[in-house]
């Protein structure tokens, strides 16, 4: 981190600190607020924003664009008081509906809600103003019931780390312990996103979320949320990866990973066959999709299983990212080389790279999504595999990655998918 940087993130860490512990309110810098976010959140669903659904009025998100953040919002206004909010967040910055989570956050704790708070310390310092109204509002001592932290302990100045991965926290969830709604309340609800908080991700980006009440998952999270507060004070552990139990149509992966362990992404790659028999007796493909932030050589032999796959007649159909100009960033030159690569049958996968204008804005994928719809050791239920993890290094990133199995949500899934893929101008 550099001498500036360091400057910047504590000289508006103090101005935000001060502005707000004078007034009780986010300083006048901040954006105006936005029409208010009204309704229940919807459980054990999934949310998906679209950013090019522009609501007429400038600088005005539609409902359509913010669903994500929405959905975030009715969450966490729906926890009783006594209850705990348990939050993660890579990038929380100052925004239209990215402002209204961290109020929401600070109301919650106003009414008796326990709030503590996991954020990464940005060399940018895009997060500090938030961080800052938190701390204003939560504190910052871990011994009281709300809190807000971050990964870089005890000084940003002098570390640049995630909470137990080496480089950053790159999470994106949150654990209600109680959420009411229509008069029902329900305990331990989790809430995975692929979306940071800030006003690109309304307007340029693409992302989901799902809402869960899987008790076992829930308290896997929890147990996660726990070692990653702890785990700012301990030596980084690339090694750390673990994951709930199988058998349930819910199931969590929790990176760091050691590179030397393998990749889970290859090892359900390798389990997958081509050609199966539906329900029916009907001989059908397996179809595999992905839609992807980041690709890159770390993460080669995933792009080689899915060219074998290709080779044996699965259906691979890949939406990824593309930077601006001649960049290479998100997916680098020797992934894209095994993607347009003709595979043993003579097939190509379908590859679609996403950049498109709406109006003077570019849009992109930022989802970190995979789809399997087929044949997958030994079972034939689709499967949703989303969360924050990308295909970049194991080690590197905290970040939880969630499979979801059933026909039904992996159908929505892949109709926004479709509606992703035609937007940025594939079949």
């Amino acid at each position: 981190m550099t001498t500036r940087s360091v400057s910047r993130r504590v000289t508006v860490a103090l101005c935000l600190a001060a502005s707000l512990l004078a007034t009780g309110h986010p300083a006048a810098a901040d954006p105006a607020r936005t029409t208010a976010v009204t309704g229940p959140p919807v459980l054990d669903a999934a949310v998906f924003n679209d950013p090019t659904a522009d609501p007429g009025v400038p600088g005005t998100p539609s409902a359509a664009q913010s669903a994500v953040m929405d959905q975030l919002i009715r969450l966490i206004r729906a926890v009783q008081p006594g209850g705990d909010i348990r939050f993660v967040m890579h990038q929380f910055s100052t925004g239209q509906r990215s402002s209204e989570v961290a109020d929401a956050l600070v109301a919650a704790h106003d009414r008796g809600v326990r709030v503590k708070v996991i954020l990464d310390s940005r060399e940018d310092a895009s997060s500090d103003a938030v961080h800052a109204q938190l701390a204003a509002a939560l504190g910052t001592s871990e011994s009281a019931g709300s809190w807000v932290v971050g990964c870089e302990y005890p000084d940003p100045a002098t570390k640049n780390r995630g909470c137990i991965a080496r480089n950053y926290q790159h999470n994106k969830f949150a654990l209600f312990s109680n959420v009411l709604v229509d008069g029902t309340v329900h305990a331990k609800v989790g809430f995975q996103t692929s979306s940071n908080l800030s006003d690109w991700y309304l307007y340029n980006s693409y992302n989901d979320a799902y809402t869960f009440t899987d008790a076992t998952v829930y308290d896997g999270y929890l147990k996660y949320f726990d070692d990653m507060r702890t785990g700012r004070r301990a030596d980084v552990n690339p090694g750390y990866f673990w994951a709930t139990p199988t058998g349930t149509p819910i199931k969590a992966h929790f990176f760091p990973r050691a590179k030397s362990s393998g990749d889970p992404v290859v090892n359900i790659l390798r389990l997958v066959e081509c050609s199966y028999r539906d329900v029916d007796g009907v001989t059908k493909q397996t179809d595999i999709r992905l839609s992807l932030t980041a690709f890159n050589k770390n993460r080669k032999a995933i792009a080689d299983e899915l060219l074998r796959l290709r080779g044996e007649n699965c259906w691979i159909d890949i939406v990824f990212y593309e930077n601006a100009g001649n960049a290479m960033t998100n997916v680098d030159s020797e992934i894209r080389k095994v993607l347009a690569t003709r595979a043993s049958n003579g097939k190509y996968m379908q590859v679609t790279p996403c950049r498109f204008t709406v109006g003077s804005r570019s849009v992109v994928p930022h989802t970190k999504l995979m789809l399997l719809d087929g044949f997958y050791d030994d079972d034939i239920t689709p499967r949703v595999y989303t969360g924050s993890a990308n295909f970049s290094h194991l080690e590197n990133a905290d970040d939880a990655w969630l499979r979801i199995a059933g026909r039904d949500l992996h159908d929505q899934y892949v109709r926004w998918f479709k509606d992703i893929r035609k937007a940025c101008g594939g079949p």
